[in-house]
């Protein structure tokens, strides 16, 4: 009976509260509002008194309910309104990122084309012009052996990877690398002209190195070896057993370029065969993957693999070489300078055009037509030419 009377109570002041809200409401003259909130009172009242008939042990008054439900209409009112916000920020946001996504997807994929599209322009030159733009070494006193000087940098690099690394590993040459990884190196190649694929992280397959070699070596516009020349060898040679002076003579007559280059390679391939129980690159398999790309003959090619070592005598026309390597860097050299002056003068006659009217216009005094020294030299403008007649061991490997 307690608990009922406070209940009574508590709905009699719910209901005054509502019709002091309702006459403030009126006295603004709002009465559509006023018939709302008294008829939602009135029913509150009637809602009230069934729950409390069917509930009288509650403990919680009906005004607080009220309350509480009021509260939680507009708690969930305004958890919907930040929630739809949410959603559609993140709506934008997981767009925005699958968006970036996609771009860098396609980012790469323009870079795998752009791969395909790519044209060489250094990788494929004649070999004297390819090996003076990319070589290793520079100067030849700087390199550790006549092939850092001799030969471009893309042979020099596969070669020197793959006696490192791929000697025993089988299907070398044989199991072609992807295409789309070759086109990535050789790219690098032609735009870096030098790289050191040692130092290369994302480097993982043999087989790359090897594809883009013998693709090298294939597409070689110059000849490693004059058919004539071995054609003549064959000819006068025939029922040798071991290398034939004649080979080596001729061998030796070759310029430094191609001298030095076939014995890398052929030093390579002898390399390989001696690993034939590893790579099962036999004899028969050496030929079919490289006398084509060689262009060299059956009779001299068995030579030059299987009696590596006793086909090298020395180049005998490095030393007239070095001195077409000595004018060819003046000649260079020159052409810079001049190339230098007349830009020098384009900018200086354009941006000094005015005063140059002006110093015409003034009359030539003794001061102003006096003539500079001719023929003034330094000691920085002699040693530019200077190259040191160098006589390098026979040999740039160890035998």
């Amino acid at each position: 009976m307690r608990l009922e009377e406070i209940s009574k109570g508590e709905r009699e002041e719910c209901v005054e509260s509502t019709c002091r809200q309702d006459r403030g409401v009126k006295s603004n003259g709002n009465g559509t509002a006023r018939c709302y909130t008294t008829d939602r009172a009135t029913e509150f009242t009637s809602t009230s008194t069934r729950k409390e008939r069917s509930h009288a042990g509650s403990m919680v008054p009906s005004g607080s309910l009220s309350q509480v439900s009021g509260a939680s209409a507009a708690l969930f009112n305004n958890l919907k309104q930040s929630s739809s916000g949410a959603a559609d920020r993140l709506g934008k946001a997981g767009k925005g990122f699958f968006g970036k996504i996609t771009r860098s997807g396609s980012t790469n994929e323009r870079e795998f084309m752009t791969d395909d599209n790519y044209v060489c322009s250094v990788i494929n030159l004649p070999l004297v012009e390819q090996a003076r733009r990319t070589r290793i070494a520079k100067h030849l006193q700087d390199c550790r052996d006549k092939t850092e000087f001799w030969m471009p940098a893309l042979p020099y690099r596969c070669i020197d990877y793959l006696n490192f690394k791929g000697c025993e590993e089988e299907g070398l040459y044989r199991v072609p690398g992807s295409g789309r990884e070759v086109k990535h190196w050789q790219r690098r190649f032609d735009t870096e002209l030098d790289i050191n694929l040692f130092d290369e992280q994302d480097l993982y397959d043999i087989n790359t190195i090897g594809s883009m070699f013998k693709a090298w070596l294939r597409e070689l516009p110059d000849e490693l070896f004059p058919k004539q020349v071995q054609a003549m060898i064959a000819e006068k040679c025939e029922g040798a057993t071991t290398a034939p002076q004649m080979l080596k003579d001729e061998l030796s007559k070759l310029p430094p370029y191609n001298y030095y280059l076939l014995f890398a390679i052929t030093c390579h391939l002898n390399l390989l065969h001696s690993y034939v129980d590893q790579n099962k690159m036999d004899y028969r398999n050496l030929c079919i993957c490289f006398q084509p790309c060689m262009k060299i003959d059956a009779f001299c090619f068995n030579f030059l693999v299987c009696d590596w070592k006793n086909c090298w005598q020395g180049c005998w026309t490095e030393k007239e070489y070095l001195r077409r390597e000595k004018e060819m860097d003046e000649k260079e050299r020159a052409a810079q300078v001049k190339e230098d002056c007349a830009n020098e003068r384009a900018v200086s006659s354009g941006s000094s055009q005015p005063s140059t009217d002006d110093h015409s216009s003034r009359p030539v005094t003794p001061k102003h037509s006096k003539k500079k020294p001719k023929n003034i030299e330094t000691s920085h403008s002699r040693s530019i030419s200077q190259l040191p007649e160098l006589g390098p061991p026979l040999s740039p490997i160890q035998i």
